[in-house]
């Protein structure tokens, strides 16, 4: 695929339980790095008065700037930063959940403790992703519903990487179950995405997104090791598409019901071999200068 070229939107084509070189899919890849220019976007305070101008290095890419942005959000409590953007030349609405840039974003990280997410189903997520969503998603989905209705021949994407990977996921979820029409429009895409909720939650996100979710993760990133399975049951959704090396080789996880997790993913490598080098380093980016300008309060 040539640099730069307008990838529209079509699925790719992605077998669980298969190995690919990093040459067989230049495709994923080229998605890979537009979806994680996005991500590391919404984590530099996206101003939507300055536009792309506000968030400096992080969006000096033409994935950004091709994008039109419609709205910004940052909210201090519950914490939450993100934007809802249109890329008309991709016939994409995107909406980009900011990770861990704010140093107050780790209490939202170490809220660990279960919650019920749905009203009488026995199944607990991550309280502090629960809260940080839960907090603007009637602000994300009055949006998202208007550009449908605006669009109606252009798909939704959530995406975001580490904190930012849970909370569109969690998003995405809460909005198809709102918002008639987006659950055969969706995509999510997340990158160094923590685990979300217990096997409950991971069978019900199964269900209504599985088929529609990439959840990236890169060779031995520990961020996706957490939180740790044995506290409070957790355990990942699919579909699991694991960058096995620097290269790109990717292996397709099968793990599509409750917490089984496949061994032959990220989950095996041993915790006491990651690094969080690998958290930083999906294809390259984020950008290694964009960590100077990271956090704030």
């Amino acid at each position: 695929m040539l640099a730069g070229q307008s990838l529209g939107y079509k699925d790719v084509q992605l077998l669980p339980g298969h190995h690919y070189s990093a040459n067989q899919v230049k495709d994923v890849h080229a998605l890979v790095q537009k979806y994680m220019r996005y991500s590391t976007a919404a984590s530099s305070f996206v101003e939507l008065k300055d536009g792309w101008a506000s968030c400096g290095i992080a969006c000096n890419s033409p994935d950004v700037r091709n994008v039109a942005l419609n709205l910004t959000w940052h909210v201090d409590v519950p914490l939450s930063d993100g934007f809802v953007a249109v890329h008309h030349g991709d016939k994409e609405i995107v909406v980009a959940w900011a990770g861990t840039h704010r140093y107050r974003a780790l209490l939202t990280d170490l809220a660990v403790f279960t919650r019920p997410c749905i009203a009488g189903a026995s199944m607990g997520v991550h309280s502090g992703f629960y809260d940080s969503v839960n907090g603007v998603d009637a602000l994300v989905g009055q949006r998202v519903e208007m550009l449908m209705a605006e669009l109606p021949d252009y798909m939704v994407v959530f995406t975001g990487h580490s904190k930012g990977g849970a909370e569109a996921a969690l998003s995405a979820l809460n909005l198809v179950r709102r918002i008639k029409g987006l659950k055969h429009r969706v995509k999510v895409w997340t990158f160094g995405e923590p685990r979300l909720g217990d096997s409950q939650f991971a069978t019900f996100y199964n269900r209504q997104l599985g088929t529609a979710t990439y959840r990236v993760t890169s060779a031995a990133d520990p961020v996706v090791a957490m939180p740790p399975q044995f506290l409070f049951g957790y355990c990942h959704h699919g579909m699991e598409v694991w960058l096995m090396n620097a290269k790109g080789d990717i292996y397709v996880g099968q793990n599509s019901t409750g917490c089984l997790e496949d061994p032959h993913a990220s989950s095996s490598v041993d915790f006491y071999d990651r690094s969080i080098k690998w958290h930083k380093n999906y294809l390259g980016l984020p950008p290694p200068d964009h960590a100077d300008a990271e956090f704030s309060w």
